[in-house]
């Protein structure tokens, strides 16, 4: 937990030190070791190994997939085959198990996913961040960091994704269906992620902003059919019957966060100030927001499925926190803002204890 703790500091305090909006070129066009991708190369560091570190027991989600890890070793090829086809997410086994016959241990596993998580974040963040300090404060605040300490096929999803962006940006479709294809072999609810693409070519109007409004209505309104369907669909009706039934929710502090970040993002990336800004992440956004209606209304799974329309959101909140305005004055304001609001939600928020839990 220390170590987790100082690496959030670290870049609370990298932000307040550096409140000026950022004028970013690609990296390739200045020289290889600039104060930026020194500062990315050392954050990522600090998290990759925390991740890679962390303590197969720490929790029953993580001790489950050391357990299966575990007895995969001791199965014949035959016998794995066998047992493949009752498995969720057969790929990633399969890939688990692989690193077992090679005599590698389930941390070294571990280990691997955690790098392609930080490989991906790393890119992200330094190619495509408007500001890299607002973006590492995000991704600690809002938990996508956090929950890649115990889902570990949606982690390794997660960090396939991020490679998605840049072909999502350029309208590069076949290249972005290959990325969330092989990202859904490890989880198959990376397949939703397919609906980004459309989604995300919208424009920030008002006419489709209503659009993608009425789509979400008519989606809480026919919620159960749906998410049967979806089920049925990617074979996993009967592993979710028990959670469909339950009638387990989320609180409302996350409709509350998510919606705020949503508008405050739709109201400053709209500017026409803040065109050179990707507003249309505000798109998928906006799909992240209805996940968590979802989950609060209805059925807590599909959190899940919202974390994946907002895996970017980290670099949205930059863009819209460095949108020039008449003034740098209330880029500043924005941008020291944003962060003291995004540190108070982390340690207000169970978040914090989560993280005490995962880490011990």
């Amino acid at each position: 937990m220390l170590f987790y703790l100082l690496a959030f500091l670290m870049v609370a305090f990298l932000i307040a030190a550096n409140l000026r909006p950022q004028q970013r070129t690609l990296p390739h066009k200045r020289p290889f070791l600039t104060a930026d991708r020194l500062s990315v190369m050392l954050v990522c560091l600090i998290l990759f190994l925390i991740l890679a570190l962390q303590d197969a027991y720490a929790n029953a989600d993580l001790m489950s997939y050391y357990t299966r890890y575990r007895s995969l070793q001791n199965y014949s090829f035959q016998s794995f085959l066998r047992q493949l086809e009752d498995m969720k997410d057969p790929v990633y086994y399969l890939a688990g198990y692989l690193f077992g016959k090679l005599g590698l241990n389930f941390y070294v596993w571990k280990a691997f996913i955690s790098f392609v998580f930080v490989l991906g974040l790393y890119k992200l963040v330094l190619y495509h961040s408007a500001n890299i300090y607002v973006s590492f404060i995000a991704l600690l605040s809002l938990g996508l960091y956090g929950f890649a300490f115990s889902g570990l096929r949606q982690t390794m999803a997660f960090g396939i994704l991020f490679f998605a962006y840049p072909y999502l940006k350029n309208r590069k479709l076949l290249r972005f269906i290959l990325v969330v294809v092989l990202a859904a072999l490890f989880h198959s609810t990376a397949l939703i992620f397919l609906a980004a693409y459309p989604i995300y070519r919208l424009n920030l109007r008002l006419r489709n902003i209503l659009i993608l409004l009425a789509i979400g209505g008519v989606v809480l309104l026919n919620a159960n059919p749906i998410a049967n369907l979806y089920l049925q669909l990617t074979g996993t009706d009967e592993i979710y019957a028990e959670y469909l039934e339950s009638g387990n929710v989320l609180s409302m502090s996350g409709i509350i966060i998510s919606g705020s970040i949503w508008l405050f993002c739709t109201v400053f990336l709209s500017r026409r100030n803040a065109s050179k800004f990707d507003e249309h992440l505000c798109n998928l956004s906006l799909l992240a927001l209805f996940g968590r209606i979802l989950s609060t209304v209805w059925f807590a799974e599909f959190f899940r499925v919202s974390m994946y329309f907002s895996i970017f959101e980290f670099l949205m909140i930059a863009d819209a926190c460095a949108s020039k305005e008449k003034s740098s004055f209330v880029v500043r304001v924005k941008t020291a803002g944003v962060s003291l609001v995004l540190v108070a939600y982390y340690l207000m928020s169970p978040s914090l204890n989560i993280m005490s839990y995962v880490l011990r």
